[in-house]
């Protein structure tokens, strides 16, 4: 197995392996930290995470627009 063929792998399965690797990181949170803590853990970078997609995608003014607008439209009349 050569390097082409390991990167054409990756390629193909990219969000399967990554995912995959989520679940590993979280059940190894979990069982060395406890639940809680792990929770905790994702409840803030999983926002950081959807901040910093915004800010690659539209830049630090659009992004922060487009969350000021998410937050006025979720809290509409």
């Amino acid at each position: 197995m050569d390097l082409k063929t390991v990167l054409a792998f990756i390629g193909r399965h990219k969000a399967q392996l990554s995912l995959v690797l989520v679940g590993l990181l979280s059940a190894i949170l979990m069982l060395t930290i406890g639940f809680f803590r792990t929770l905790l853990i994702l409840l803030l970078t999983v926002p950081g995470g959807a901040y910093g997609y915004l800010v690659d995608k539209l830049g630090f003014k659009e992004a922060n627009g487009a969350i000021v607008g998410f937050f006025k439209g979720l809290f509409k009349k």
